[in-house]
């Protein structure tokens, strides 16, 4: 199950989950972050119809975060989240909200992965008032977070992780074993225009050529990308049990995860081998046809 705020880099995460027989994605909920949640919901609509996947089902979530104010990234991702205009979907999420859902869907079925490329509010939430179903997840694993490096959207906080500090440390000290796929990794995977070919799916291609056009060195890093193949190829990423801590404070490192004796001990990606990082990525996303 992977949740989500699309995002350029969430699109073409999940463009990577959907041709990736190693996993089954049962469902896809939304969270506002890199933009509102109206947005990032119809979004992901959007996106599942441009990839001729709307078998799977979307189920909506958390606007705003557990404490504190909504701020998006639409500075970054584009008005709306996405740099491209895509089509009003025919599509519609379930009626049922997305912690209803998963918390319904754990009880019932078998353990499952929970991925969670946005904020993780739905997760908190869910683990917060229906602490039964942490038995139930096999793994979660996050992007989020900034290990001895700045961050990317304040001098020492990750945007995820800024978004809702306190979503995040009650995940991170859920007990469930959990996966921090952190920026300082993500920062090594890197696609430039002059090096990668066009995408075959067009909508992936006008996205990634108005993502080259917005960034310096007409670049895109693979956050969300990334932390979907530490699922698919877990041997791309090398993995460390670290304790970390999350600042929730209201001062200027609010956001900031850190390495600390009481932290709640994670699995966090140290490395990576940017080589197949990449040849997979351009298999799976660029290559893609998504014809079915």
């Amino acid at each position: 199950m992977i949740d989500t705020d699309p995002g350029v880099d969430d699109f073409l995460a999940i463009a990577l989950a959907l041709n990736s027989p190693e996993i089954h994605i049962e469902a896809f909920t939304t969270t506002g972050g890199n933009a509102a949640l109206r947005h990032t919901n119809s979004n992901m609509l959007r996106i599942l119809e441009a990839l001729n996947a709307t078998r799977i089902p979307v189920y909506r979530g958390a606007q705003r975060p557990l404490v504190g104010k909504f701020g998006d990234a639409e500075d970054i991702h584009g008005t709306g989240g996405l740099p491209i205009r895509l089509p009003a979907p025919k599509l519609r999420p379930r009626s049922e909200p997305a912690v209803r859902y998963l918390v319904q869907r754990l009880k019932d079925g078998p353990p499952v992965t929970l991925v969670a490329l946005g904020p993780p509010t739905n997760i908190a939430r869910l683990f917060r008032d229906h602490p039964e179903t942490r038995a139930s997840v096999e793994r979660l694993v996050i992007m989020g977070g900034a290990l001895d490096v700045p961050g990317n959207v304040t001098p020492y906080a990750e945007f995820n992780v800024w978004s809702d500090p306190e979503a995040t440390e009650l995940v991170f000290g859920s007990g469930v074993p959990v996966t921090m796929v952190g920026s300082d990794v993500c920062n090594l995977v890197r696609v430039y225009d002059e090096t990668t070919p066009d995408a075959v799916n067009p909508s992936i291609r006008r996205l990634t050529e108005a993502q080259y056009a917005a960034r310096p060195g007409r670049r895109i890093t693979l956050y969300d990308p990334l932390t979907v193949m530490s699922v698919i190829r877990p041997d791309l990423v090398t993995l460390e049990k670290l304790p970390i801590s999350v600042d929730v404070s209201d001062g200027p490192e609010r956001g900031r995860t850190t390495q600390k004796v009481n932290g709640n001990v994670i699995d966090v990606a140290t490395g990576v081998d940017v080589g197949a990082a990449l040849d997979l990525f351009i298999e799976r996303t660029i290559n893609g046809r998504f014809n079915s």
